[in-house]
């Protein structure tokens, strides 16, 4: 068994491993799975996205609900649920994105223009017709610039998806609710 003479090992890695050769590696190259400044790497960018929007929008209802009465669980006031549901999305938000640090996940995904402008161009029209022309006329509307959003359904399954989301929403909205909504103009 040789020994190893003390020029060949490496005094910055966690082992002290032989050095056999040439290092291709550039010298403030991050070495060992962290970065060069000691933070460990994004190893899930899309969890870490998906955790920081989550906390962000548990700290905007936290903001949101601050001035209202809480009460005590005994006397739960206005301000209770939303404040605990604030809370539990910061709690949730902080979990996503510590994983996110610690296992393999998806990269972000590419922004994708045309589900976005579609599916806000199908809920404003939306909004802006319930009123005017009816319930019936604004969800036939709604799925019809839906389905640009993505890869179009063939005209027989959209009119019966149509049909069939109208009918779901007077079921619900009208007669189940009870709500002065006009169904046709």
């Amino acid at each position: 068994m040789s020994s190893l003479p003390l020029s060949d090992l490496h005094p910055s890695s966690p082992a002290a491993a032989p050095h056999h050769g040439p290092s291709t590696e550039p010298r403030d190259a991050p070495r060992s799975g962290t970065e060069s400044d000691g933070q460990p790497p994004v190893r899930a960018p899309q969890d870490l996205a998906a955790g920081l929007l989550i906390t962000a929008f548990g700290l905007t209802a936290l903001w949101l609900g601050r001035d209202w009465p809480t009460g005590t669980l005994a006397s739960v006031q206005s301000g209770f649920f939303p404040r605990m549901i604030g809370l539990l999305m910061v709690l949730a938000g902080a979990v996503v994105t510590g994983r996110s640090l610690l296992s393999q996940g998806a990269a972000l995904p590419s922004l994708g223009w045309r589900p976005l402008f579609g599916v806000t161009a199908a809920v404003l029209a939306f909004a802006g017709t319930v009123e005017f022309l009816g319930l019936v006329p604004a969800v036939l509307i709604l799925v019809g610039l839906g389905n640009l959003a993505g890869r179009p359904l063939r005209p027989v399954p959209l009119a019966l998806l149509g049909a069939a989301l109208a009918a779901g929403c007077v079921a619900l909205f009208v007669w189940g609710l009870g709500l002065p909504l006009r169904v046709w103009p």
